[in-house]
């Protein structure tokens, strides 16, 4: 919109600055106080939605309140007795959906499911729709891939550059979400990927270059705004740097406040979305004893007083264990309640019992009644959570049509814009021995992981020479060498690799293919720091995921199709 050029053109020109003083840095620091504030209502005026939150919040007990703050998973694929009670009992404030859950199996099951759960809620209690939340990022992290459009990773879109891909696809997603009845995106992710090493973040992330980052995120938060969808954008104050997987155990980031703001932080500047995860990351030149999710200092110091921003704080899910190892559950939540978490999120993890739900509220109601400081915390996260409700039309709730998003889902419209996005993502990294395209009556012999998507049958419409082997996903060096040793009976060799940093048989593999006398092409389908381990391949592309739009448009370039058209997004070399 055209209220946000401005700070947005502060913080881009004090961005660049940044790096040569400390002095501007902290001048940057001031400017991103602009522009972080919240951007203007969605729907209504902002008095009258004031106005009917204040008289809505006046009819609420203190139990439908604390019960607002939730956002939980849960499992099965119709309201069942549990889901039932946390409604009903518990009155939680949303839900959120997995497909390892059991919530999605048919385009017409999840708009039942969410339209029961919707009713339910407005029949219940003080009668407030649910939040109905879904991490729908695109590549490797989307729920509906076998209901919906399945798009490119958001490292896809960091290739292409393009703010007008990055619009398209919130756009698209955004309509097939709210034909299904979602109103909350936990997406997108504005992590700056510059650790190759990274093990959770890689290709969710657009890029390692902060301004590549708030520039397409940015876009796509105003593209789902737009859209009446909740874009929840993550991980604050930044995942990107870590070399440790939060859902496994707690992330030590060491940099400091200054280098913070001038890269992890400044796409969440500029992105001015209405709701922000955290990190459950510690970060240790910031607060020492807490991790962000958890801290006082980040939460409120950082991000609501220095950075003034005033939308919904949404935390990861409780239940990773970055947080488990430290506390229980209910121990967790208060404490991010306390230190200015206002949606407290429990996803799909393993180990959450009924009795957890139940001791979980109950400690954070415990809490509140024993505390007047947090029962003035309660009215304040429960009045952002009612204004973002309000604002995105959540209040005034209609059922989605199951006939409606059976047209909408899988669109042929967005399908394209999924394949526009992939055929300008593919990038060649380098080719020094002009190998690509490959020759057509070339006998090829394709090598890709077992849990690589089907690369070959794309490549055979081109190629009719063509043998595909699967190797396990992480080979052994016996394993390589006997690989390496068939080689020779192919013209050319085309490797995929999968995370060399987690899977390194996939660069034992490499290392003896390239050793040999066959012409060798490397085809990351994941991360593009595969390179890095692989200095001996001559011969390098990049599709950033194995989604089926990026690899029909990656054997669209190895067939010679199509171009490489997209440029790295992140930095190979120092």
């Amino acid at each position: 919109m055209d209220s946000t050029n401005a700070p947005r053109a502060l913080a881009r020109g004090a961005f660049v600055c940044c790096q040569s003083t400390i002095v501007i840095r902290h001048f940057l620091a001031t400017l991103l106080i602009v522009a972080f504030t919240s951007p203007p209502a969605v729907h209504g005026k902002t008095d009258a939605v004031a106005h009917r939150v204040e008289a809505l919040m006046a009819t609420m007990t203190t139990e439908q309140k604390v019960g607002q703050l939730f956002l939980v998973a849960f499992s099965g694929a119709q309201v069942s007795r549990s889901l039932k009670r946390m409604i009903e009992r518990y009155h939680i404030g949303g839900v959120v959906l997995f497909e390892s859950a059991g919530n999605i199996r048919s385009t017409g099951q999840v708009v039942k499911l969410i339209n029961d759960a919707q009713a339910l809620a407005k029949s219940s209690g003080a009668g407030i729709p649910l939040f109905v939340a879904i991490d729908e990022e695109g590549g490797k992290v989307a729920r509906l891939p076998r209901i919906a459009t399945w798009f490119p990773s958001q490292m896809a879109l960091g290739a292409t550059g393009s703010e007008a891909h990055a619009r398209a696809m919130a756009r698209a997603v955004a309509a097939e979400l709210r034909a299904l009845g979602v109103n909350m995106n936990l997406a997108p992710v504005l992590d700056v990927n510059d650790n190759p090493n990274n093990p959770v973040i890689g290709t969710r992330a657009f890029g390692s270059d902060p301004a590549l980052v708030a520039r397409l995120g940015a876009a796509m938060v105003d593209e789902y705004r737009s859209q009446g969808i909740l874009a929840t954008v993550k991980h604050f104050p930044g995942h990107g740097s870590t070399d440790v997987d939060s859902h496994a155990a707690l992330p030590v980031v060491s940099r400091t406040l200054q280098s913070l703001i001038a890269t992890d932080v400044l796409p969440f500047t500029r992105a001015r979305a209405d709701a922000v995860m955290t990190a459950h990351v510690l970060y240790s030149r910031l607060d020492p004893d807490a991790p962000a999710t958890l801290s006082p200092k980040i939460l409120h110091g950082l991000l609501r007083e220095r950075l003034s921003y005033d939308g919904l704080i949404v935390s990861d899910s409780l239940l990773m264990g970055a947080l488990t190892g430290r506390a229980p559950l209910n121990e967790i939540a208060v404490r991010a309640f306390a230190a200015g978490v206002d949606v407290l999120a429990i996803g799909a993890d393993t180990g959450y019992t009924r009795l957890d739900r139940r001791t979980t509220y109950q400690a954070v109601l415990d809490a509140v009644n024993a505390d007047p400081a947090l029962q003035r915390r309660l009215d304040e996260s429960v009045r952002r959570i009612l204004t973002v409700k309000a604002r995105y039309g959540l209040l005034d709730h209609q059922p989605a049509d199951p006939r409606q998003a059976a047209v909408v889902l899988g669109d042929l419209a967005h399908r394209a814009t999924a394949d526009r996005i992939a055929r300008d993502s593919v990038t060649q990294v380098r080719d020094e021995d002009r190998l690509i395209p490959i020759r057509s009556e070339a006998n090829v012999w394709l090598v890709l992981p077992a849990a690589a998507n089907d690369l070959g049958s794309r490549l055979r419409a081109c190629h009719r020479k063509l043998t595909v082997t699967r190797m396990r996903q992480n080979p052994t060096a016996g394993e390589a060498k006997s690989l390496a040793r068939r080689a020779a009976r192919f013209d050319v060799v085309v490797l995929a690799t999968m995370n060399v940093n987690q899977h390194p048989g996939h660069a034992s593999v490499a290392k003896a293919l390239a050793a040999g006398a066959t012409p060798l092409i490397v085809v990351a389908l994941q991360s593009p720091y595969d390179l890095l381990s692989l200095p001996e391949v001559k011969t390098y592309l990049t599709a950033f995921g194995d989604v089926p739009a990026s690899l029909q448009a990656l054997a669209d370039v190895l067939c010679g199709n199509a171009e490489a058209r997209g440029k790295l997004p992140v930095k190979l070399a120092p």
